[in-house]
């Protein structure tokens, strides 16, 4: 059985303000039926904040008006949630309580210790059990508001993403990272440059004083950053376990769907300055293809599928690849540039019980 997809497109067919994507941003929100959703409930807000010199994340505009919207459906309290890292940096995207209207909450405590373990049976690999963060599992209703982007792990980053690694805890995340596989060094390649202990977003990577390559894998979250941006490349992922890696996040997904009543739940994916890489990386590339619009809906299935069957690859814009990336010859653009199916992540949740992958697209006149 398919279900309603809500669709605002980002293109205009007028130069009139109501015409426009943030005007069709409000009108979608009023279809969803929010005080169905949230009415007398502590409602979450889960939307990933980015980081260091990184700005195309979900514009403030954006959040606000949810915000707006979710108070007066009537919910008895809102707030945005994300690590705690992303928390303290969010002022550098304009991310402020003054600002978007409601606090900005730690989504497992400043210390990263407020979580609730939950096992993952059957076990995937040696994945027995995930941290959930704290302030998801006390909240009533949540709407998971996603940017959707490209991801050298699991082939894209949507909604499952921002719930399986944004409500967990950092030692969740490396679990998960590390599923698909772990970092080889070569030394006769590696020219002591350093720029993978530069640049790597969790300060896990450091060298000897005999110039011996090291990883602290309690704080490696396994992203690739360094494997990557190596201009030697010295370093390779061993295992390439990408299918495991998202089972493990579409398990991981479904236990915090669990936490919710399926009424109490929105997904919103908004295909906006659609990059490479993920917003983790704490940088900002040149968007893949022109802006698509939101999509919005109550399964997070219908949604990420939508999601994903609308970034098309006969739009990729010249030019937008980072320099020697070079497309494959099938699958879907994020598959051709990553050399994973974002789609398998998708098949996992609807086979967890989650949604159909079947659905209709409303679009937001």
């Amino acid at each position: 059985m398919s279900t309603d997809v809500l669709f605002a497109r980002y293109k205009a067919e007028t130069l009139q303000p109501k015409d426009s994507i943030g005007a069709k941003w409000i009108r979608l929100l009023d279809l969803l039926d929010l005080p169905a959703v949230v009415k007398g409930k502590r409602t979450a807000i889960k939307m990933h904040l980015g980081n260091n010199v990184g700005f195309t994340t979900v514009h403030p505009f954006l959040v606000r008006k949810l915000v707006e919207k979710v108070k007066e459906a009537g919910a008895s309290m809102v707030f945005v949630t994300d690590n705690a890292a992303a928390v303290f940096d969010a002022v550098n995207r304009g991310y402020t309580s003054e600002v978007l209207g409601c606090p900005i909450i730690p989504v497992s405590g400043t210390a990263d210790r407020y979580f609730y373990t939950r096992p993952i049976e059957p076990p995937v690999l040696d994945l027995t059990e995930v941290e959930l963060a704290g302030e998801i599992v006390d909240a009533d209703a949540m709407i998971d508001l996603s940017h959707v982007k490209g991801h050298g792990d699991a082939g894209f980053g949507g909604a499952s993403k921002n719930l399986s690694m944004g409500c967990v805890t950092a030692r969740t995340r490396g679990k998960l990272h590390g599923l698909e596989g772990g970092l080889e060094w070569d030394k006769e390649k590696c020219t002591g440059c350093k720029v993978c202990m530069e640049n790597c977003p969790n300060g896990a990577i450091s060298f000897t004083e005999k110039g011996e390559l090291r990883v602290f894998y309690h704080h490696c979250k396994f992203c690739q950053h360094c494997v990557l941006i190596c201009p030697q490349k010295a370093l390779t992922l061993a295992g390439g376990r990408y299918r495991e890696f998202q089972l493990g996040m579409a398990k991981t997904t479904s236990e915090v769907l669990k936490t919710f009543a399926p009424e109490n739940l929105v997904f919103i994916n908004l295909l906006m300055n659609i990059t490479v890489f993920c917003d983790c990386w704490g940088m900002t590339t040149p968007a893949l293809v022109p802006d698509v619009g939101i999509v919005a809906g109550r399964e997070i299935v219908a949604v990420e599928q939508a999601s994903l069957d609308l970034i098309r690859t006969e739009d990729l814009i010249p030019g937008a690849l980072p320099a020697k990336f070079e497309l494959g010859e099938k699958g879907h653009l994020f598959e051709r540039i990553h050399r994973k199916d974002p789609y398998v992540v998708v098949e996992h949740l609807a086979t967890l019980g989650h949604g159909s992958r079947e659905y209709r697209l409303v679009e937001v006149a």
